[in-house]
């Protein structure tokens, strides 16, 4: 269960800066305003519209203050855009540089919540350097819960720590508030990476430590986090007893970011309790609300709540429509985290790039100013200088060759699944059509090969995530050594995967396709401290001179693939004109299929 953007603002508005000092009423109901942000957000619109009415005889300063604290509203509501429109009316004014790098990290707040992460990196890039030359602790510490809160975005849970340990370090005996926060996000990344005993014993201790310390919404969002683990450890009964206290917390804030989420993980929660007409309740609310990005997450978990719900009671028209929302979302959630990826791949190696650069650009300079000096020196030392210039030479070639070495890195991360080492499925179905054009122009054959793991969700559910990341990777390593290399092995997303196959007959892709569901067959899994079986279904097809792209082929594998399905599993089906006749419709063969 991801909580990224809600907790993100959250923490943003707890970390909120005063801005100036000030004297009179105005500077009063700034404070005011201030304090409701944290406090009271209901508040907060109130005291806002009673400064605008008196507009004109605010200070600049003070017009500066209101102005980020109706953004703060905006991005508090998820209304991105409407904020950054407040903070770009900020740069209106002569602004101090200090709070001019507050301006650009909440831009980039509302970046993220907007899923533009390329444009939110410049503007996070320049934040931390300011930082670096922080010398207020106090300061420095806000400003790497900021970032570790980025990086819980952005699923970098690495990163998550290692900024969340350090806000933790310089908060310890000074700022309660970033101390909360950071004990809540260091017990984030724990539950990101599956260390539930770690993540458990983390939210109880920042659940205490902010109750103690008055920061209510802070104790709510550890309870949620306690719920999600009871969850992920199938104690349903516990998750629903602290998910509707926490819903009664956010209800009395009026959070209704956080709301949301609560409403879909008590409709999973009910719905696994076998409490149905209050699963549906809460899905509903859900789902009644706008598609905006924010919502994308937990409008994926409802629309299976009720695909589950109708199901149940037999409504199978309605159940195939949610599943095909579930799968709409899903698809949404995909390209999202693949989009989070990338951008953070791409920042990532630019920061070292621009690294490596200002090192190669000092070591020129010195070796300019090494030239100089020595030119000023007895011409005796010039075989001094040569030397120097040869082993810049055998220098500047030996970085050179490391900085290649880590552009191939960094593009392979990019195109490959980092789970399995297989392409990821962009970069796999990319590759396949352009070898596909080339097969088709030599008038040769092309097959493809799609395949299922049975039953994957039973391994999941049984074992753990852990034990069915073993056997996905279990499964490619044996799949690995019966293709060719030029074969293109993808992973279609979840259990499923796919083979092209250039210049292959439909009789040699059969062949591959019964020694691949063979050697799955016979994966010994007691190495993963499971005894279980592991099976896979097989779709085959073959090109035919009508075909223009990859797309008619992979639908006739997905039909070949659904008929194995359906024939009993664990084997291969080579699509025939029949099949197509077999299956129930288009629309409901996919989301079959791709479950």
């Amino acid at each position: 269960m991801r909580t990224v953007i809600s907790i993100f603002f959250l923490l943003t508005l707890y970390a909120s800066f005063p801005l100036f000092g000030g004297q009179g009423d105005f500077d009063d109901v700034l404070v005011k305003i201030e304090k409701a942000l944290r406090a009271s957000p209901e508040q907060v619109e109130s005291l806002i519209n009673r400064l605008l009415v008196s507009w004109d005889e605010l200070s600049k300063e003070q017009q500066i203050k209101l102005i980020v604290y109706q953004a703060i509203r905006k991005s508090y509501n998820g209304e991105y855009r409407s904020s950054q429109n407040f903070l770009e009316r900020v740069k209106e004014y002569r602004v101090r540089s200090d709070l001019l790098d507050d301006v650009y990290h909440y831009q980039a707040v509302n970046l993220i919540g907007l899923r533009q992460y390329t444009d939110a990196f410049p503007l996070m890039e320049r934040y931390l350097k300011s930082v670096e030359n922080i010398g207020d602790n106090n300061v420095k510490a806000k400003a790497y819960m900021r970032m570790a809160n980025l990086a819980l975005n952005l699923e970098a849970y690495e990163d998550l720590r290692n900024y969340g340990e350090k806000a933790l370090s310089l908060s310890q005996s000074s700022d309660k508030k970033v101390y909360c926060f950071s004990l809540i996000l260091i017990a984030f990344a724990d539950l990101k990476e599956y260390e539930l005993k770690e993540a458990e014993r983390g939210f109880k201790s920042s659940k205490l430590f902010c109750d103690q310390n008055e920061l209510p919404l802070f104790g709510f969002m550890s309870g949620k986090g306690l719920a999600e683990i009871a969850m992920k450890m199938d104690d349903f009964e516990s998750a629903e007893m602290q998910l509707n206290e926490v819903l009664a917390g956010y209800i009395k804030y009026g959070y209704k970011a956080e709301i949301i989420s609560v409403h879909a993980l008590l409709a999973k929660t009910n719905l696994r309790l076998k409490k149905y007409s209050q699963a549906e309740e809460f899905a509903n609310k859900v789902m009644g609300l706008s598609d905006e990005p924010s919502h994308t997450e937990y409008k994926a978990i409802a629309s299976k709540v009720l695909s589950q719900r109708y199901l149940e009671s037999k409504q199978y028209k309605l159940a195939h429509d949610y599943l095909e929302s579930h799968q709409h979302y899903s698809n949404l959630i995909f390209d999202d985290t693949k989009a989070k990826a990338n951008a953070y791949q791409m920042a990532k190696f630019k920061h070292q790039e621009q690294a490596r650069e200002i090192a190669l650009l000092n070591q020129e300079r010195q070796l300019v100013e090494t030239q100089k000096e020595l030119d000023r020196s007895d011409r005796t030392n010039n075989v001094m200088i040569m030397t120097m210039l040869a082993g810049s030479v055998i220098f500047l070639s030996l970085f050179l060759l490391y900085s290649h070495r880590q552009k191939v890195r960094y593009r392979r991360l990019a195109l490959t699944d980092r789970l399995t080492s297989v392409y990821n499925r962009g970069a796999g179905q990319d590759f396949a059509e352009n070898e596909f054009v080339q097969v088709s122009m030599r008038k040769a054959d092309y097959a493809v090969i799609v395949f299922d793991l049975d039953l994957f969700k039973n391994i999941n559910d049984s074992f753990g995530h852990a034990t069915g990341d073993w056997t996905l990777k279990h499964v490619v390593s044996v799949i690995r050594p019966l293709i060719r290399d030029s074969d293109i092995f993808t992973r279609m997303g979840g259990e499923e995967f796919a083979l092209f196959l250039p210049y292959s007959s439909e009789q040699t892709a059969l062949k591959i396709a019964e020694r691949c569901k063979l050697a799955v067959a016979a994966i010994d899994t007691k190495y993963s401290g499971h005894v279980f079986n592991i099976s896979a279904s097989f779709g085959v097809s073959c090109s035919t001179s009508e075909d223009l792209s990859l797309d008619p082929l992979l639908k006739r594998a997905d039909i070949a693939l659904y008929a194995s399905k359906h024939s009993g599993r664990n084997r291969v089906t080579l699509y025939t004109p029949e099949l197509k006749l077999q299956r129930p419709t288009d629309e409901t063969q996919r989301s079959l299929v791709f479950n």
